[in-house]
């Protein structure tokens, strides 16, 4: 699934090479990626519109729109962002496609259709709408705003990092690699860190998504990219851990599979 580094991939391959470029068509393969909004009136939009300006939060894309509103793209489980030249070489799996007058087509791809394309009039609202919690790598969102969010939660810390509701971004995925670098077990119940460890969690947190940005390494996409001794290139059955090579541990918390190491993490 994609988290936070993946969609800030999709922000850059949309501000890189489509912004202020004049919306010649609009193509919609799958009207269902629309939900409740119309293709027509999807379309009728973004005709003729250009893109000004990109914006992420957590797990969303939003691009301002010249003619006043938003477009907000969510990718679900298998969603993607591509750009190509020509639009003969649309991507496997396109659901919606912009085509621009001077070059290039933008498409929203995704396999399994769990995901989202829509219009919004504003960015603020449409995040206060889906009851989004602040973006994790928010440059406000420091350690004190950290530790009041999750100020008397007591449920399992990989559960809270993943609540998109307290904060926006980490997933399965990336949660994991998070709690290994701040040598946390993810069943641990948040409430029971000590400040010490919560702080190494805040900072870790940070660390582990700037990085994956900076190397172009997403959630289940590149990952070699990560630097060495990172938990993504291992975390698999039969993965053993980075700094001790034991056996990682795969096991459920809050119904979700968590993959751990024993050794560093007590789990």
């Amino acid at each position: 699934m994609p988290e936070l580094p993946d969609v800030e991939g999709f922000k850059r391959v949309l501000s890189k090479n489509v912004l202020y470029k004049t919306i010649a068509r609009v193509v919609v393969s799958d009207a269902r990626i629309l939900g409740k909004l119309s293709a027509r009136t999807f379309a009728s939009r973004l005709q003729n519109a250009k893109l000004v300006a990109a914006r992420r939060h957590g797990k969303h894309l939003m691009a301002n729109i010249d003619h006043g509103g938003w477009l907000t793209l969510h990718f679900g489980m298998t969603g993607a962002l591509k750009f190509v030249q020509s639009c003969d070489d649309e991507p496997p799996f396109t659901r919606v496609r912009l085509d621009f007058a001077s070059d290039g087509c933008l498409a929203y791809t995704n396999k399994r259709m769990i995901g989202r394309v829509g219009l919004v009039e504003d960015a603020a609202d449409f995040i206060a709408a889906e009851k989004l919690g602040p973006d994790a790598l928010d440059r406000r969102f420091d350690f004190d705003a950290f530790k009041t969010a999750v100020l008397g939660i007591r449920r399992d810390v990989k559960s809270v990092l993943m609540d998109q509701q307290i904060l926006a971004g980490i997933g399965n995925i990336f949660s994991d690699e998070i709690l290994f670098q701040a040598r946390i077990n993810p069943a641990e119940r948040i409430d029971n860190l000590a400040p010490s460890e919560l702080k190494r969690l805040f900072l870790e947190m940070r660390e582990v998504l700037k990085t994956a940005i900076v190397r172009g390494a997403g959630s289940e996409q590149l990952v070699e990219r990560m630097p060495k001794g990172s938990f993504l290139p291992e975390r698999k059955k039969g993965g053993h851990c980075p700094r001790c090579r034991s056996l990682l541990k795969v096991f459920k918390v809050g119904g979700r599979t968590a993959y751990c190491c024993p050794q560093c993490q007590g789990c």
